[in-house]
């Protein structure tokens, strides 16, 4: 309730707030889990709530939820017909469009190379459909924690495979074999903390509190730039 009724103050504050139909906000988020997890949970939550629902054990979203009225907020023009047009030729479709962990910049993980997680995020879906079966499944889901500590070792795994992003010195060369060694030494360390933690997500349930999610607020004119921003890395316009 204290959430609640701090977003319809903030709402009320400025006309150029609105509650996104598409991106979400991911609260309590472990610190050790990357974007790469967060992406891999929204389609996860998406493919087992449609499991779900055909296997009678959930309710499907209502008529009105899969084709919401149309929202004439600029920040709302993010309908399906339009990410269908900027998808690339041969490109496979996909659920989410973005994950995003915010960090800091002044601690860099030395695993990764990453800025510490601040333990929240962002999900960026195609659809309002989509971002609804995320937040339904997932919002405080006691079997969620367990899942992304698997995927997270595997991540891990990867990485230590060479499969991973290489690691870069702040200056951005690579490496020296010295260094390389010291790293995947970490990472040798790493899975073997999360080892016999992670769950198939059947039965394993989470003692720490789960996800918070909820719909993001957002800002007309930093939804506009983060488009074209978006627009410009991707080739399109």
């Amino acid at each position: 309730m204290t959430s609640y009724n701090a977003r319809r103050t903030l709402l009320r504050s400025n006309p150029s707030l609105y509650v996104s139909k598409t991106r979400l906000s991911v609260r309590q988020l472990p610190l050790w889990a990357s974007e790469r997890v967060l992406k891999r949970l929204a389609t996860h939550a998406v493919r087992v709530f449609e499991s779900e629902v055909k296997s009678g054990s959930r309710q499907p979203l209502a008529d009105d939820e899969l084709h919401p009225l149309e929202d004439e907020e600029e920040g709302e023009k993010e309908k399906e017909p339009e990410q269908k047009k900027r998808r690339r030729p041969g490109e496979r479709p996909t659920v989410v469009t973005q994950a995003k962990i915010v960090r800091v910049s002044d601690r860099l993980d030395p695993v990764t190379g990453k800025g510490r997680s601040r333990g929240y995020g962002f999900l960026q879906m195609t659809t309002h459909a989509d971002a609804l079966r995320v937040l339904r499944w997932a919002n405080n889901n006691p079997v969620v924690e367990g899942l992304m500590r698997g995927w997270f070792k595997a991540e891990l795994e990867d990485l230590l495979k060479g499969k991973g992003a290489a690691m870069k010195k702040e200056d951005g060369t690579a490496e020296t074999p010295e260094t390389d060694k010291a790293r995947k030494n970490r990472i040798k360390s790493r899975i073997e903390e999360f080892a016999g933690k992670e769950d198939d997500g059947k039965d394993g349930k989470s003692k720490t509190s789960g996800l918070i999610l909820e719909f993001s607020i957002e800002n007309v004119q930093v939804v506009k730039k983060r488009r074209e921003k978006q627009d410009v890395s991707q080739g399109f316009g």
